[in-house]
This record gives C-alpha cells, sequence and structure tokens, in this order.
C-alpha cells in the first residue's frame, strides 16, 4: 500500500511538472528559474536535515560520486529541461520522459543492481519506437520562426538522460547514506556549480510578466517537485526497483498530454498522436512486470 501511494503521488507530481515548466519559463528565464527553484528546494532541504540531526559529512572515497550527482541533477538537468521545454511543448517533455525506464533498467542491469530480463527490456522499448516517430516529424517538418521543436526535444532528451544516470547513481549512495542526506549533498553541491549559469543569466530575470499561475507553477515546481518528489524518489529507489517505479510513473504522460491540451491549448499533429501513442502503449504493457512488485 506504501509503495502504491508514493507511485500515485509521483504520477501525478510528474504529470504536471512539464506544464507548470512551461508557465514559468514563458514568466521567467530558463536558467534563472532553475537557480531559484533549486536553491530554494536545497535551503529547505537543508533546514530539514538539521531539523533531524543529520549530519553531511561524507567519505572522501564518495566525494567524486557527489560532485557527479550534483552536476547531474542541477546544471545538466535543469539546464537541459527549463531551456528544452522553452523550445518545445509540454505534452513532448511528458512523453519524452517516458522513455526513463528504458536508460534506468540498462544501466540498472549493467551496474549490477537489476537482473536482464528480455520481457522488461522489449515492453519498455515500445516506449522508445514512439520518441523516434515524434523527432522523425521534427526533422522532417516545416521550421516555424521562433520555434526549434528539433532542439526542444533534443535538449529535453537529455535532460531525461541526465535524470536516468542520476537516479542510477544515487542508488548506492542513498543506501548507504539515506535519502535525506545524498538528496541535500547533491543539491548543495549542484547549486554551488550552476551560481556561475545563474550569474550570467541573471541580466535576463524579470518578474514584470508574472501572474498567480507562474506563482502557482513555480511553487509546484519548488516545493512538490524539487523538494518533495525528488526526495521521495531517492526514497523510493530503497523498496521498489528503479526501472519499475519509473515505469509506473511513466503513466503521468497521458495526464500531461490532456491538461497540455485544456490548459496550454496545444495542438497535436498525427506524428505526435502515433508516437505517443506507441510510447504509453510501451508503458502500459510494461505494467505486467510491474503489479507483482507493487503488491509486496
Amino acid at each position: 500500500m506504501k509503495k502504491a501511494l508514493l507511485v500515485l503521488f509521483l504520477t501525478f507530481t510528474a504529470a504536471f511538472t512539464p506544464i507548470a515548466a512551461k508557465y514559468a519559463v514563458n514568466s521567467i528565464s530558463p536558467l534563472s528559474l532553475a537557480f531559484l527553484r533549486f536553491g530554494a528546494a536545497t535551503v529547505m532541504l537543508l533546514i530539514v536535515a538539521r531539523f533531524m540531526n543529520v549530519s553531511l559529512k561524507i567519505g572522501r572515497e564518495d566525494i567524486l560520486r557527489f560532485i557527479l550527482l550534483g552536476a547531474l541533477v542541477i546544471p545538466v538537468n535543469q539546464f537541459c529541461f527549463l531551456v528544452g521545454i522553452s523550445l518545445s511543448e509540454a505534452s513532448h517533455s511528458g512523453v519524452l520522459y517516458a522513455s526513463t525506464p528504458l536508460l534506468i533498467y540498462l544501466m540498472s542491469v549493467k551496474f549490477g543492481s537489476e537482473k536482464f530480463d528480455r520481457g522488461k527490456l522489449a515492453s519498455i522499448s515500445l516506449t522508445i519506437a514512439g520518441i523516434f516517430i515524434i523527432f522523425y516529424e521534427n526533422i522532417v517538418s516545416p521550421s516555424k520562426p521562433g520555434v526549434s521543436y528539433l532542439a526542444g526535444d533534443t535538449l529535453l532528451f537529455l535532460a531525461v538522460a541526465s535524470w536516468s544516470v542520476y537516479l542510477a547513481l544515487s542508488r548506492d549512495m542513498v543506501t548507504k547514506y539515506g535519502a535525506l542526506k545524498t538528496q541535500t549533498v547533491s543539491f548543495a553541491i549542484g547549486i554551488i556549480m550552476f551560481i556561475p549559469l545563474f550569474l550570467y543569466d541573471v541580466k535576463n530575470l524579470s518578474f514584470r510578466s508574472s501572474d498567480l499561475m507562474t506563482l502557482i507553477a513555480y511553487l509546484h515546481l519548488t516545493v512538490l517537485v524539487a523538494f518533495g518528489s525528488y526526495f521521495l524518489y531517492s526514497y523510493s529507489t530503497k523498496i521498489i526497483e528503479t526501472s519499475t517505479l519509473t515505469t509506473m510513473t511513466n503513466l503521468s504522460p497521458v495526464i500531461t498530454i490532456f491538461f497540455s491540451w485544456l490548459l496550454l491549448k496545444e495542438k497535436f499533429s498525427y506524428f505526435f498522436i502515433i508516437g505517443a501513442s506507441v510510447t504509453i502503449a510501451g508503458v502500459f504493457y510494461a505494467q505486467r512486470f510491474s503489479r507483482r512488485e507493487l503488491k509486496n
């Protein structure tokens, strides 16, 4: 039951993250937004760690691992995600993130944390077929002034890759140090590394076009996602196989697509509909390999 509730919360927060990000980047520069949301989330994590008397000291042998984790989760991931979504659509982000399970599974097998399963790999691979269909449209479709779906979707896919690598590499650290400590140290290192990018972009920071929806979007991205979901995701990897967790939460693209149409008035081409359908079909098919674990 606890596993199911965790998956439900993570699914819905993940579903609305691309939509919230699209609202926010329309009013706030992507790089500045990344610093503001993760800067606030890092402060909140530090307060919680202090309140719970969690020491932030790590072993010397793990320093390089945490530097890599910090770089992946904030500078790399947030640059690719927020700049990418500013060039693309929320619905594209929702579907592209459905490829996370395949990357996670391949890395988990490589690192020895999961066993190779042809059926599971085949089911997750179906999501990638849909991704290729969407990218094919980006390549062959005529360009539009001020829009670059190919560049945006490429950055979004790199965001997926960096997030997947972060999840795979952080699992051992979560086991060793706990989710809160791992998340706090990674974020603290990552936000320090992001400072040069923020200083470069601060001239573009303005709140003149911000409104209530921008504030709600920022709170979602900061409190529910950067602070809450990232922490819970790290904790969840201790009790649920990482690829199973990411597969189950990838029911979120269905929700993302619907609300992108409803709230953002996004229009969907035939290529996108076919690609999204194939990807989501792979997600649903993969559930047959995940139900047994969630019942435990």
